[in-house]
């Protein structure tokens, strides 16, 4: 039996739609997605480090 440890480390979860579809037309590769059951909604998630262009961006 094998085992998949699970981690967050290094993804960014983003919960808006509109955010995430910005980050796809920039060319940023959406890892996974899923719903989030606690809170009804739907999840984006993306390596952490590979949009911090983005932010950085954003922030100027």
């Amino acid at each position: 039996m094998t085992t998949t440890n699970y981690t967050q480390r290094g993804k960014k979860y983003i919960y808006s739609v509109a955010r995430a579809n910005e980050f796809m037309q920039r060319g940023y590769r959406c890892l996974e997605t899923g719903f989030n059951a606690k809170q009804q909604r739907f999840f984006w998630v993306f390596d952490y480090q590979e949009v911090q262009p983005f932010y950085d961006e954003q922030n100027r």
